[in-house]
């Protein structure tokens, strides 16, 4: 693949000599993006990998695609990952720094070095640039495809040997994609053809490529050559997951290309409340008409938690092997210090026609029948697994420490089919078995609580048999 794309690169090198002769230099237009409103800072949480930061970043910066931005992902002493807002010297009040801003600070100096605090290294850059002007012969594909990638100079920063980190981050409405170096002969090579010229005029490739007369493809050819490229959150142009190779067109295409990484997560999480109080957040920005899901890992050694980004997928048909790699046995390869948990998922919406005739709101933001006999299956698999429910109201419940009989009288309840449909959601349809009893059934089969409050759950704590909440730690030995 390299040789044929260095014959590429050639051809192309002799095409830009030709062109440089021709077309005067221009100076790219000004653009002036608007100032935003001084707001609060955003809270600087902690990540497992710089990809989970960056992220977190890439999804702070919604609602502001076609913005210059540039964020920096730093990584502590105890190898964890932050985002940290990058500002030049002399600007360092909130008022003159852009969204989203960090209490993490790294100052630009006037030479462009980079003031890192103590204690912290620098790990990697995110950047989201301003919508690039289409080419006069650049086809609507190309223009896309080079308005949703890297810009040369984000890769020059990466691949020159003066580098102060090796990974950089693109972010917008395409997705999120990261360039890491390999320093690579040809990398090197490259570089210095994507370099600046000593007088700080753009080399011949890159004017053309700012032009669109040199179409976004070629850069994409060469970047994946040169590095390692790879889709880190979907987007409209970058669908799958994964590192692009020079065949990246086509496997576009692929139906259900197989997971070689592994999945996004959210921030550290240090307790079961924050747990709720993260997947409550997230639930909100989701739309409510498909059912999203996902998992809870647990540190093995230390009282920690993180949540995988939820994917939208039936909660029947989900399981570890949708999110992440396999070895060669064909088991799923969880982070090296984390173990499953938990799975959450939220509420597919009833149709009318499957409504009880009383506590229809209970029943609406509870586990349905055929989303507690799958989580129970599991559960009677791993014991030490815990159900999270995030209901349309906003609350978090959770199902754990089963108790054995309780849960086996339970599990055959919800067991019983009749004309294709569970004997227990019948029962409930026609009135026969009101909600409340229903909650009552499972909170007598294990320890079921309230992590996180809502109208229909208003208050934390321990679903009793009575169906009475109580203030009480649902993770406190019974």
């Amino acid at each position: 693949m390299d040789s044929v794309l260095h014959d590429q690169y050639l051809s192309w090198s002799k095409f830009i000599a030709y062109r440089e002769a021709v077309i005067m230099k221009s100076t790219p237009p000004e653009v002036v993006v608007s100032s935003s409103t001084p707001d609060s800072f955003l809270p600087n949480p902690v990540f497992v990998t710089c990809d989970d930061a960056a992220a977190f970043l890439h999804e702070s910066l919604k609602g502001q695609q076609g913005v210059e931005f540039s964020g920096l992902m730093l990584k502590n002493e105890e190898g964890h990952f932050l985002c940290a807002t990058e500002v030049m010297h002399g600007e360092e009040s909130a008022d003159t720094q852009k969204e989203p801003k960090f209490p993490l600070v790294v100052s630009v100096s006037a030479n462009g070095a980079l003031e890192v605090p103590a204690g912290y290294t620098l790990q990697a850059r995110l950047l989201s640039h301003v919508d690039m002007v289409r080419g006069l012969e650049e086809s609507n594909v190309e223009w896309i495809q080079r308005k949703l990638f890297f810009s040369v100079s984000d890769l020059f920063e990466v691949m020159t040997r003066r580098r102060k980190f090796s990974r950089c981050y693109v972010s917008g409405s395409g997705g999120l994609l990261s360039y890491t170096s390999k320093d690579t002969e040809f990398e090197q090579e490259l570089s210095r053809q994507l370099g600046r010229k000593p007088d700080g005029r753009l080399q011949s490739f890159e004017s053309l490529y700012e032009r669109g007369e040199v179409p976004g493809s070629i850069l994409v050819l060469l970047a994946v050559a040169a590095g390692e490229v790879v889709t880190v959150v979907p987007g409209s142009l970058w669908r799958k997951r994964g590192e692009l190779k020079a065949s990246w067109r086509k496997d576009m295409l692929q139906q259900n290309p197989p997971i070689r990484r592994m999945p996004v997560c959210g921030p550290i999480l240090k307790d079961a409340r924050e747990v709720a109080r993260y997947l409550h957040t997230k639930m909100q920005t989701l739309s409510s008409t498909q059912q999203q899901v996902g998992i809870v890992l647990k540190h093995k050694t230390q009282e920690v938690f993180v949540v995988t980004l939820p994917i939208a997928c039936d909660y029947a048909s989900f399981n570890r092997e949708a999110l992440f790699p396999k070895d060669r046995h064909g088991n799923p390869i969880l982070p090296e210090t984390f173990r499953v948990h938990g799975f959450y998922h939220s509420v597919n919406p009833l149709p009318t026609n499957r409504l009880p005739p009383t506590d229809v709101e209970l029943y609406k933001n509870f586990f349905s029948p055929a989303d507690l006999r799958v989580g129970l299956n599991r559960v009677v698999m791993a014991p030490h697994h815990r159900l999270f429910l995030c209901t349309p109201d906003g609350a978090v419940l959770r199902f754990a420490k089963p108790e054995s009989e309780k849960l086996i009288e339970l599990m055959a309840k919800l067991d019983l089919y009749t004309n294709g449909q569970q004997d227990i959601e019948q029962s409930i349809t026609t009135g026969a078995l009101r909600p409340r009893a229903y909650v009552d059934l499972v909170a007598a089969a294990g320890a079921l609580g309230v992590l996180y409050t809502s109208k229909v759950w208003p208050q934390a704590g321990k679903v009793t048999v009575s169906t009475t909440v109580v203030s009480v730690d649902p993770e406190a030995p019974q």
